[in-house]
């Protein structure tokens, strides 16, 4: 599996908004329903997920979509 059907599949399974499809434009917070505290917990299981090292606080607040969370593991992951 590629690095974004992983995250979709790790977003699309902690989204307080369920049924909502997940694609790489979905918004965390305005389509998925993820609110600040939510958003903390899905950074610590992606860091679990993937193994990666803690994610800095400033590049994770720039996350808005999907793909930007994709792009934030493979950075990290790289």
């Amino acid at each position: 599996m590629n690095a974004h059907t992983e995250v979709a599949r790790v977003v699309a399974a902690m989204a307080p908004n369920q049924g909502v499809a997940v694609t790489a434009e979905s918004r965390l917070t305005a389509d998925l329903g993820y609110d600040s505290l939510r958003l903390m917990e899905l950074t610590m299981a992606l860091e679990k997920h993937f193994g990666l090292p803690p994610v800095d606080f400033e590049r994770a607040a720039t996350v808005t979509t999907v793909a930007d969370v994709t792009r934030l593991v493979e950075g990290v992951a790289a």
